[in-house]
């Protein structure tokens, strides 16, 4: 069978639990004889691993760097791109099925598109970018605020500037959850997808067979893996365990121990709370960032995993699907997947996300009943086993894509006969007007937007992106100046004026501006990326347009 698969990210660029799954699917799918192309983004192309003929990275509208442009005649043009990668790669390879992974920071239009070629498609969903992915790509924030303004978006400027409401038709479309709380969260958020099924994504068991357990305490030893981010709660880790150290019951020293990488002044954060709490009992051990397989080295160090994710859905935490096939007992925060990898709290205590204080007493539970832990925690690895093998999940969706591409199949005649129209093209002069009339509406639309600070901030992104430049400082530093108290319009003041200081040569201020904006988020990575460029000044890809206003 021919597979595209269409991602916004893929290894090695950028890799993570999802990433990899993606991966092993891939290489699954490819070793057991189907034909398998991957459409991703162009980030870093080239720089990692050498080429990979199967791999088309050509997608602009992906998570950077390098970013998507940010002005509007240069997002039409990297849309239209996009769409014209895509159906120049369905003419040429023919694919049987469209499998689409992810994408909720890539083009919204092109996902939309899909269902209306003639193609079966498909989709694989981890998280929840269908419900929200419309808020992250920029066309659609462009044609959310120019939609409120009066401004008609009709033909092709339509479909390539996708409303929220396409969502809709890419639900009709065959899907597969990776885990029932998440099918529940699409359902409760009002997106029924009547075409589904859950099936768990896996790992390779290979090196967790024969992995040694950690000798028996002491130390204790408290694992955790993952993204150094505020949202992953590494921070409600250190404080719970700092406090249980201390407690007259705790039986023994512990040691945390931390893998991964984050933002610098998050990172100098539970460097700091570490700090704090370390005593002859208690310390934190930052391990940085590990390779995929170093992952086993880590869990064998360990007596317990502990999952702190405060994120709003979790798909399925990859690093508790390892610990639990390690042999690891495991506590978690009840935010989405995590309770189908627990059985719904069988295999360890599912915690309500910050809640620190239950947080202690079921660290201190499980070190003094260890034993007892310890055995339930070699039951959820025959279990992880059972239920997570990379092989297994691999031969069950190549049987779930060969029905999908069978059912719905388009017959001869018609089987890619609307590639090309499903994927409209502007051309610059059509892009121009656009432009020139989102930007007209906005300079009008802006004289009363400083009463609604979030009307001044999504028109002050739509002045900065039609070449508005003065009328745009002019609204966030009126916004910066109104709010300096309100850390999420500070970030968004500081991180668009700082944008439009560097193509204006501003160095200076715009250095001032973005460590500004990473004081009060610290993970705004886009806001590092330009903060880098502005120190060495030097202008990003994705503001040359700005330069050019």
């Amino acid at each position: 069978m021919r597979i595209l698969v269409i991602t916004n990210f893929y290894p090695p660029h950028h890799i993570g639990g999802y990433e990899l799954r993606c991966r092993e699917v891939v290489d699954g799918l490819r070793s057991r004889g189907h034909a398998v192309r991957v459409l991703t983004g162009r980030y870093a192309s080239g720089s990692v691993g050498g080429a990979e003929p199967h791999v088309h990275r050509k997608l602009h509208l992906s998570w950077g760097p390098p970013y998507p442009p940010e002005d509007l005649a240069g997002l039409l043009g990297a849309e239209a791109a996009d769409h014209r990668a895509l159906a120049d790669l369905c003419a040429d390879f023919r694919p049987e099925i469209i499998d689409v992974w992810g994408m909720e920071f890539a083009s919204q239009s092109l996902v939309a598109a899909l269902p209306a070629s003639c193609m079966p498609v498909h989709l694989w969903l981890e998280d929840n970018w269908l419900l929200d992915g419309w808020s992250r790509d920029p066309l659609c924030q462009v044609a959310g605020v120019a939609e409120r303004m009066g401004v008609v978006m009709e033909g092709a400027f339509g479909a390539l500037c996708c409303p929220a409401g396409a969502r809709g038709h890419a639900a009709d479309a065959p899907i597969t959850f990776v885990t029932s709380a998440l099918k529940d969260y699409y359902a409760k958020a009002g997106l029924v997808c009547p075409n589904s099924r859950v099936r768990p994504g896996g790992i390779d068991m290979a090196t967790f067979r024969d992995l040694p357990g950690a000798p028996p305490p002491p130390p204790f030893v408290i694992v955790h893996a993952g993204q150094l981010t505020e949202s992953r709660g590494q921070n409600d880790l250190i404080a719970a365990a700092g406090l249980a150290a201390t407690d007259t019951r705790c039986p023994f020293p512990v040691v945390v121990r931390i893998a991964g990488g984050g933002s610098p002044g998050y990172v100098a954060e539970l460097r700091r709370l570490a700090d704090e709490h370390r005593s002859e009992r208690f310390r934190v051990e930052f391990v940085g960032i590990l390779p995929p397989d170093r992952m086993p080295e880590l869990y064998a160090t360990g007596h317990l995993f502990v999952f702190t994710s405060r994120r709003a859905f979790e798909g399925l935490p990859r690093v508790m699907v390892e610990a639990m096939a390690a042999g690891l007992p495991m506590i978690a925060t009840d935010t989405g997947g995590q309770r189908d990898i627990l059985a719904d709290g069988r295999w360890g205590p599912l915690l309500p996300p910050g809640d620190r204080e239950r947080l202690v007493r079921h660290i201190l539970e499980a070190m003094t009943d260890y034993p007892a832990r310890l055995e339930r925690a070699r039951e959820a690895r025959e279990d992880a086993f059972e239920r997570f093998d990379v092989e297994k999940c691999i031969e069950a969706y190549a049987a779930d894509l060969t029905r999908v591409a069978a059912s719905q199949k388009a017959s001869e005649d018609e089987e890619h006969r609307t590639e090309t129209a499903a994927f409209p093209l502007v051309t610059r002069e059509e892009a121009g007007k656009l432009v020139e009339t989102i930007g007209r509406a906005a300079r009008q639309a802006s004289v009363d937007a400083e009463r609604d600070p979030e009307q001044a901030w999504r028109l002050a992104v739509v002045l900065k992106r039609t070449g508005q430049l003065a009328e745009a400082e002019k609204l966030l530093r009126s916004l910066h100046e109104s709010y300096a108290d309100d850390p999420v319009h500070v970030r968004r003041a500081t991180f668009h004026l700082a944008e439009l200081a560097m193509p204006a040569g501003r160095w200076p201020d715009a250095q001032e501006l973005l460590e500004a904006c990473l004081s009060v988020a610290p993970d705004h990575r886009k806001a590092a990326y330009d903060l880098d460029h502005a120190c060495r000044r030097t202008l990003p890809e994705h503001l040359a347009g700005l330069a050019r206003q």
